[in-house]
């Protein structure tokens, strides 16, 4: 409910304000601005060989905490729940299927407190297909290289290397990743110290990327960043790292 000023405190409001704050006239302390909502969200699509999904993501926070928050793409709705810290609500959706298809336009309607109402809209990109060597030698650096997909602002790739078994049996394994707007990505050669397989995958992205002062997309009684990933079997790769130059 809107609440009235009486007219008498109005009054008296304005000349203590012309007046000027003095050792005998204590003005109001005026707390901290309430700051928007800061949202994150995140869909990940795959359309791997014989297995398909969805997921998605809206992580809402802020100050004041949110009470409430609702998350929809495309009319699906998703899941809310508190944080575990307690400091907002996340929201997620699960689907074994491929729900948005490349080229279609995600819409995000995110409210928070029954009020603040925040969007963003993205277009799926379209899968790309890697081109890598079969086998690199020890010494050698590994250069992936893959096609330009519509509707993608960056590619992220994300792979792991796995050694051959040792004296002890034991395998080791290694991570590698780079985030690129290019179409190609290097490692060096003294990622690969002992021969083994790097099998990896290269995700087309749309949204912000990912740097200092970025801006995000969502706008609205709200912000931060909607972000699509979109891969399928023709993204993947898969190369040797062998001891025999």
């Amino acid at each position: 409910m809107r609440r009235i000023m009486p007219l008498v405190a109005v009054a008296t409001t304005l000349v203590l304000l012309s007046a000027g704050c003095s050792d005998d006239i204590t003005c109001p302390e005026v707390g901290p601005a309430k700051t928007l909502p800061y949202i994150s969200a995140l869909v990940v699509q795959r359309s791997d060989d014989g297995d398909a999904s969805t997921r998605a993501e809206v992580d809402c926070t802020g100050d004041p905490v949110p009470l409430h928050l609702a998350a929809v793409i495309n009319e699906r709705t998703l899941l809310a729940v508190e944080r575990p810290d307690g400091l907002g609500f996340v929201a997620t959706l699960d689907v074994d299927a491929v729900l948005w298809q490349p080229g279609i336009l995600c819409e995000l309607q995110v409210s928070a407190d029954y009020g603040a109402a925040a969007h963003a809209a993205v277009i799926v990109p379209d899968a790309t297909a890697v081109t890598e060597p079969a086998e690199i030698s020890l010494g050698d650096s590994l250069k992936l290289v893959w096609r330009s997909a519509a509707a993608a602002d960056y590619y992220e790739v994300s792979a792991v290397l796995i050694t051959n078994a040792g004296a002890t049996g034991n395998r080791d394994t290694l991570a590698l990743s780079e985030t690129t707007r290019e179409t190609f990505a290097v490692f060096p050669s003294e990622v690969f110290s002992s021969p083994g397989v790097v099998s990896g995958v290269v995700e087309t992205v749309a949204g912000s990327f990912p740097e200092l002062g970025a801006a995000g997309n969502i706008s609205g009684e709200g912000w931060g960043f909607f972000t699509l990933q979109y891969r399928d079997s023709g993204s993947a790769f898969e190369v040797i790292v062998s001891d025999v130059p």
